[in-house]
């Protein structure tokens, strides 16, 4: 489980900004909110959904892909180290913040273990980096500054690494620490590798991930199925047609060339009933891009994700989940996750939003409603419905929630002015 994420200096965000997935202390009275958090300790929730609002080029995107970076680098950022320059994505519309480093940290819980990973990064290098862990109290795995490390003894694979000067100046030593079977380390990677983070626009990238989890198991195939008959598509069967490839040969010269094995092109094929030549029903198949509504593709293909990370009990982040849907099918995959029967193990979801049919009161608590604005500077800002406050008084919990964004209670929407009028100029 996430529990937060703060970055400073990292694209459209200049200043240091905290997304947190911490229950505030505040109480909801129009529904019972006990379905949207989960218990972690005594007065300790973490909340299992979280929505990101703003108006176009507010920075809300930027926020998904801060997230994308930090992963990022942990996971690719150690990889030709010697011609690496790290793409560091600072703030740029100011000269000392596009010359300093960018932070990020990160708090998670996985396996009953709370960890607090961060690290701060130039173009050059790593600046610093730190790892804590946390069972009964929170201890110090490691800290950095550039090339001097403080470890505490107990952790020897780490003390031999650095000690031995195994770790590089671009490489992260979380990451070399998890190879050499660092038990903090590895522990922390491996929930990195279940922190997942897609584009809800382009649903065709997870497509091909969404097929094979439903070539590799029957049963998640089944739950596919039954998402999407439930969507009342009129789908009443999925299948998977696999097309065998062709041999490709590329020549280079005259006498040289290389054959490229055949592989398999899989798509999905729906099942749906149609009136015979007789007037009767029948079962019929049509392929599923060819036939089937955008709307009704990006759901079967987002299905995939969302079943996996609720069976795994992971962490799913989507820009712009709702591109495509119908709001009350957006609405129902967000009740998934709310749903402790179905999200046993946990998992969450974080997305952007322009979807104000989601700014309910009844589905999201306060503090699970966020908003990006960007400042006249260029500047985003990160805060949360549950820390809003307007002339000094916080948000009530029977607000109007839609109706009050929309009139710009709480910022975060497009200034327009005249815009009508710009055309007749």
């Amino acid at each position: 489980m996430l529990n937060k994420f703060s970055f400073e200096n990292v694209l459209s965000f200049k200043e240091p900004q905290t997304f947190s997935m911490l229950a505030s202390a505040k109480k909801e009275r129009l529904f019972d909110d006990s379905q949207n958090y989960v218990e972690i300790a005594k007065d300790s929730k973490t909340l299992s959904t979280a929505v990101m609002y703003g108006a176009n080029a507010s920075g809300k995107s930027n926020l998904i892909k801060a997230m994308m970076h930090f992963r990022n680098f942990i996971v690719t950022g150690n990889q030709n180290l010697d011609s690496l320059e790290f793409a560091v994505p600072n703030f740029q519309l100011d000269t000392a913040k596009a010359n300093s480093p960018s932070q990020f940290e990160i708090e998670c819980i996985w396996k009953e273990k709370s960890y607090r990973y961060g690290f701060s990064v130039l173009n050059s290098g790593i600046e610093e980096e730190w790892l804590y862990v946390k069972e009964k109290r929170e201890s110090e795995v490691f800290y950095r500054q550039k090339q001097e490390f403080t470890i505490p003894s107990k952790n020897k694979i780490l003390n031999e690494l650095t000690s031995k000067k195994m770790v590089h100046s671009k490489a992260f030593l979380v990451t070399i620490g998890a190879q050499f079977n660092d038990t903090s380390c590895a522990g922390f990677l491996e929930w990195i590798h279940h922190f997942n983070i897609i584009s809800g626009i382009d649903d065709r990238l997870y497509k091909d991930f969404t097929v094979s989890r439903m070539k590799e198991s029957s049963a998640f195939s089944k739950k596919v199925i039954e998402l999407i008959k439930f969507a009342d598509f009129g789908i009443e069967d999925i299948s998977i047609n696999s097309i065998p490839g062709q041999n490709i040969k590329f020549t280079v010269g005259a006498n040289s060339g290389v054959e490229v094995e055949p592989g398999t092109i899989d798509d999905l094929m729906s099942k749906r009933f149609v009136l015979n030549s007789k007037g009767m029903p029948e079962l019929k198949e049509f392929h599923f891009g060819l036939f089937e509504s955008e709307g009704t593709q990006k759901f079967a293909h987002i299905a995939g994700p969302i079943l996996d990370v609720l069976e795994k009990g992971s962490v799913l982040v989507i820009d712009e989940l709702d591109t495509k849907l119908h709001p009350e099918l957006t609405e129902r995959l967000v009740l998934l996750f709310h749903n402790k029967e179905i999200n046993t193990n946990h998992a969450q979801l974080i997305f952007t939003s322009h979807n104000t049919n989601l700014l309910d009161a009844k589905i999201f608590r306060r503090d699970q409603i966020f908003f990006v604005e960007k400042d006249s500077f260029g500047s985003s800002n990160l805060y949360s419905l549950a820390d809003f406050k307007k002339d000094g008084k916080s948000t009530r919990n029977d607000e109007n929630i839609e109706l009050n964004y929309l009139k710009g209670k709480y910022g975060a929407l497009p200034f327009l002015g005249d815009f009508d009028n710009r055309l007749n100029r």
